[in-house]
């Protein structure tokens, strides 16, 4: 029986959680959406699972275009996981509907709280000692459903949320492209290449020892949070600036925040 996990995971709560399943179910291969979809087809797979965060309420770009680019079998048992916060948004409809145009269908969706990592706009929260314990005693009860076989509907996006979403996400998706120039390196930067090794898009190259990003983030953080030397800053994008929300106010990096990753993931977990 061949068994496969897709990820995508910025600061390391969502492969956390893909190594807890693939650990219970053994003998399960663990792929990023770094790869290239058509090299790493599940086909022949007899399990198949995708666990990413909600980013915006949904999924992010980057799951969306290799699920919608990945050869699957449509017989399959199929699961997602979504690690956030406090909204799931329309992340598991979005999944569903990329399965549907391939003739499959999620067998089991589960959200999956954790530590909210958008470290470069509010510390960390709730409190690691508090969430970590939580999320994994959770993590063992999804993957043991999962090694069941359970059956479990995927939830929707809640009536309010859907109401909500055009005015409060929109606005952010069509400006997704400008989120990476509000990033830059201090004089603390090594050249290490971390950042560019465990960011899950692929969006930072190095030119003259230094990064430079690219412009297709979606925000995840692992470049600032992996940074061996805490080098990597924040300041908010002028796109950003102008849609003039508390929330954007707050988009800054201040020195002494708690820069969040799971602290069962390392850099070299990621990479």
């Amino acid at each position: 029986m061949k068994k496969v996990i897709y990820y995508f995971s910025g600061t390391g709560n969502s492969l956390r959680a893909a190594k807890v399943i693939a650990q219970k179910l053994g003998d399960t291969q663990i792929i990023s959406v770094r790869c290239d979809p058509q090299t790493v087809s599940a086909e022949e797979a007899d399990i198949i699972g995708f666990v990413c965060p909600v980013y915006e309420w949904d999924i992010p770009g980057a799951m969306k275009t290799f699920v919608a680019n990945l050869k699957i079998n449509p017989k399959a048992y199929i699961f997602m996981v979504a690690t956030y916060i406090l909204i799931h948004g329309k992340s598991f409809e979005t999944m569903e509907e990329l399965l549907s145009s391939k003739g499959a269908h999620l067998s089991y969706s589960r959200p999956l709280r954790c530590v909210a990592s958008q470290c470069i706009a509010y510390p960390p929260f709730p409190p690691e000692k508090l969430m970590i314990p939580i999320m994994e005693k959770n993590m063992k009860k999804i993957s043991q459903e999962i090694q069941n076989k359970k059956q479990r509907p995927f939830p929707r996006m809640s009536f309010i949320t859907k109401k909500l979403y055009p005015k409060v996400m929109t606005p952010y998706m069509e400006i997704e492209t400008e989120y990476d120039k509000g990033f830059y390196t201090d004089q603390r930067c090594t050249g290490c290449a971390t950042c560019a090794k465990v960011c899950p898009t692929k969006n930072i190259t190095l030119q003259q020892n230094r990064p430079v990003w690219n412009h297709r983030c979606h925000g995840c953080n692992a470049c600032v949070a992996y940074c061996p030397t805490k080098a990597i800053q924040f300041r908010t994008p002028e796109a950003h600036k102008q849609l003039g929300t508390f929330i954007i106010k707050l988009l800054r990096l201040p020195e002494k925040r708690k820069r969040y990753h799971h602290p069962y993931i390392k850099a070299k977990d990621l990479m």
